[in-house]
């Protein structure tokens, strides 16, 4: 009997032992999908992959015996760090940094976990990154966008962000906060992390890449894929294996359908400039003419109309440009009453009346209203012109002519002597506009050209734009006060070339194709200003924004075609009329 509840017992303890190792073993689930990777990723845009010859480790600082995951999202650009460059031979020197980070798609095609001995083993795909968004790289075989694929216990660490030097020194002088740079120089320090032990698989260097890695699962194994201005997909294997439920009810998010995502353009941060569109605008009187400029672009003439009536209420000396377009959405939507009241005011600007034998004003000509009208604008020119500051004038004039000494296309100088010539002539303007202030439109009169043409860019200003180029000693004091001119609305510096960075610019112009950089964002607005500026018929002065022409070589055309074709992507065909611009 105690035998028979002996060998009882023992059964009993065995199958309760059996029954716990099962269920054991169920816990763990043996085969996964992409869903339970996709419910697990975490570090979205976060990290990029450093390996050698990365860009922020120079040669002979660069320590990296492995690979480290760096969350270099904090990264500002050179030029926000306070590095500057300037020219030694005083040749115009211009420096843009761009910073695009790429996607990669994981693609999970097996995903096998063995409880016995923790071993799981992954297989499918990673596309993406910039390889295969780059025509260049598509070309050439030895250029490497492989991905790493890491699977393992991570180590957390730091890295530091040096200056790397990449322009000859001999020629371009560069420095931090006016401090001397080298190699040496740390600019930041970015959180890292490295895989210490673990599986490493390289995949093939472009397209639709296979991968397959294998290694033991513990609670913080994770699943990283990356490459060089890449986002990592980083999956918490860990989780996914021995907590089912944590991220259980986690939403999947949709997967951006993004090549990849712009940091850096031309200098700037992305994310400053997001930032400050989505602030609520300060009503200016940049804010009128834009939107009175959006209506236009429309042919909401009459809209555009009321907008800069409402301007002229609030800011009764407007600039020329602005005075023209009212009076032209005057005309067009048949408000001639308007239009001879604002037109008035372009007898304050020194503008004859010959301006209005422009075809747009001949309604104005033919209405009875026109004969009165000429007889006031002629006392009101005659007026203005006898508190014009001549002096003012007659000395900007000679400025411009001692520049044009030396900078003339006939007898251009050496760079050396350019320098000194622009050094010397900003600090006479600096000097002038102290003493009699900015020659703005009151002052001096306003520009035109054949008498019916209101020229936006008075002669004077290559004057400023060589300042901006040379970057004299006296360039800090000489923007000083234009800055102060502009908040009196004497110098229309938001909207004048003379500070526009145009080698940064996205859109070019080339043979009446209008093109978009690769590397830049689409800006749909500013591809219909430019598209508006070929169907004009009206003569408005618009602002179009930032935007390059390319001469056409007749020579050797297909540097540029090709120059073209590789770098850029066709938006649209403006014109037939290679030589617009030439007329």
């Amino acid at each position: 009997m105690k035998k028979a509840i002996f060998i009882s017992s023992l059964y009993i303890l065995y199958a309760f032992f059996t029954s716990s190792v099962s269920g054991q073993s169920n816990r763990y689930k043996r085969n996964y999908h992409q869903q339970h990777f996709e419910r697990n990723k975490i570090y979205d845009k976060t990290y990029s992959l450093w390996k050698y010859n990365n860009k922020w480790i120079p040669k002979k600082k660069d320590t990296l015996e492995g690979i480290y995951f760096v969350d270099e999202r904090n990264y500002k650009g050179l030029i926000n760090y306070g590095v500057t460059f300037r020219s030694k031979d005083y040749r115009t020197f211009y420096y843009w940094e761009s910073l695009y980070m790429h996607f990669l798609m994981v693609e999970i095609e097996k995903a096998r976990f063995n409880p016995k001995d923790s071993i799981i083993e992954i297989e499918g795909y990673v596309s993406g990154g910039w390889g295969d968004t780059t025509k260049k790289v598509q070309k050439e075989d030895n250029i490497e966008n492989t991905i790493d694929v890491y699977l393992g216990e991570k180590t957390d660490t730091i890295k530091h962000c040096y200056y790397h030097r990449f322009v000859n020194e001999e020629s371009i002088e560069v420095k931090l906060n006016n401090r001397q740079i080298d190699e040496t120089t740390i600019l930041d320090t970015f959180p890292a992390f490295y895989f210490k032990n673990g599986s490493h698989f390289i995949t093939a260097p472009k397209g639709r890449r296979p991968f397959k890695i294998r290694g033991k699962v513990s609670k913080n194994t994770l699943l990283a894929f990356g490459d060089q201005n890449c986002y990592s997909e980083i999956f918490d294997l860990g989780s996914m294996v021995y907590y089912p439920n944590k991220n259980k009810r986690r939403k999947r998010e949709k997967k951006e359908a993004l090549a990849y995502k712009a940091l850096i353009i031309n200098n700037e941060l992305v994310s400053e400039i997001e930032k400050t569109e989505l602030k609520p605008k300060q009503i200016n009187y940049y804010t009128y003419t834009e939107k009175a400029e959006n209506c236009i672009r429309r042919n909401q003439f009459a809209q555009a109309k009321l907008i800069y009536i409402q301007l002229n209420k609030e800011y009764p000396n407007m600039y020329a440009r602005d005075i023209t377009n009212a009076v032209r959405c005057s005309i067009l939507s048949r408000d001639l009453k308007t239009a001879f009241l604002l037109g008035k005011k372009l007898a304050t600007k020194g503008i004859e009346l010959t301006y209005f034998n422009s075809k747009i004003f001949n309604n104005m000509q033919k209405n009875s209203e026109w004969k009165s009208f000429s007889i006031s604008y002629d006392s009101i020119l005659n007026h203005s012109k006898s508190k014009w500051n001549t002096n003012l004038k007659n000395q900007v004039q000679q400025l411009l002519e001692e520049d044009q000494q030396d900078y003339g296309l006939a007898n251009r100088k050496s760079p050396e002597v350019l320098f000194q010539t622009t050094e010397r002539v900003t600090d006479k303007l600096v000097y002038l506009l102290k003493q009699q202030g900015f020659p703005n439109e009151e002052k001096i009169g306003a520009f035109t050209k054949n008498d019916t043409i209101l020229i936006q860019s008075p002669d004077y200003n290559v004057i400023l734009r060589h300042a901006v180029q040379q970057k004299p000693i006296g360039l800090s004091k000489l923007m000083e006060l234009l800055d102060k001119s502009a908040e009196m609305l004497e110098y229309d510096k938001q909207r004048s070339n003379n500070h526009k960075n145009f080698p940064s610019a996205c859109l070019h112009i080339y043979k009446g194709n209008l093109y978009n950089n690769k590397s830049c964002g689409k800006n749909e607005m500013m591809i219909k200003k430019i598209q508006f500026e070929f169907n004009n018929p009206h003569g408005f002065i618009l602002d179009y924004g930032d935007f390059i022409v390319s001469e056409y070589n007749k020579e050797n055309p297909k540097e540029w075609d090709d120059y073209y074709s590789n770098n850029f992507n066709l938006i649209i065909k403006l014109t037939d009329d290679w030589e617009f611009y030439e007329k």
